[in-house]
């Protein structure tokens, strides 16, 4: 069987299994996550009992997340976006939903980092570090970071070296499009972060434990 053919079954999988989060129809928005992975985030969520959730990148499965959460009873999500279309699509819809007290999104454009790999730009840093610091210090130590943008590759450089700081011990890092982010940034972040990433082909994502 071909990989194409293997993730299609996949996703097709997947949907099945996330049919009772999916109480309406979500347009499909730039760089979504795949259907297989979401499936693998919300398992994560619900395994792993993660609570305080930060996602690089927000879309439809924003708001699946948020559902999820709003239903378990417990735990928060912010999802930082440099598009503003996007992003105000992904508000709106926590609005109408009633899912506000859950998820929150925050437009961040995309501007020069100190920490990003040959000139890249990510999210603006005196926003997002505004923004993550009143997040924490709201609900605590980050225990899941996904990061499903800006883009693949190295623009995706300066979210462990931001995020580093405040994610719980023992907390995931999920990476989205891993067969496509460029293998230098998972190798600097495996080197300069202690983290052993470990790939699923048929999720396109990469995982690995923050350490104490």
């Amino acid at each position: 069987m071909d990989d194409v053919l293997t993730r299609e079954l996949a996703d097709i999988a997947a949907l099945h299994r996330l049919s009772p989060l999916m109480s309406e129809y979500l347009p499909s928005t730039a760089h979504e996550l795949r259907p297989a992975a979401l499936a693998a985030v919300v398992d994560e969520v619900l395994l792993g009992s993660r609570t305080v959730i930060v996602e690089c990148g927000c879309g439809a499965s924003s708001v699946v997340l948020a559902r999820l959460l709003a239903r378990r009873g417990f735990g928060h999500l912010l999802s930082i976006e440099h598009d503003e279309r996007t992003g105000a699509f992904v508000a709106s819809q926590l609005r109408r939903e009633g899912l506000g007290h859950v998820a929150r999104v925050v437009h961040a454009p995309l501007a020069a980092h100190p920490a990003a790999l040959g000139g890249a730009r990510w999210y603006h840093p005196r926003l997002v570090h505004d923004e993550v610091s009143a997040y924490v210090e709201r609900y605590g130590l980050v225990d899941l970071l996904l990061v499903d943008g800006p883009l693949p590759g190295e623009a995706r450089y300066p979210a462990l070296p931001v995020f580093r700081a405040v994610l719980a011990p023992g907390a995931a890092v999920l990476v989205d499009d891993a067969e496509t982010t460029d293998g230098t940034v998972l190798g600097r972040w495996a080197d300069e972060f202690a983290l052993r990433f470990r790939t699923a082909p048929r999720t396109s994502l990469a995982s690995a434990t923050a350490l104490a």
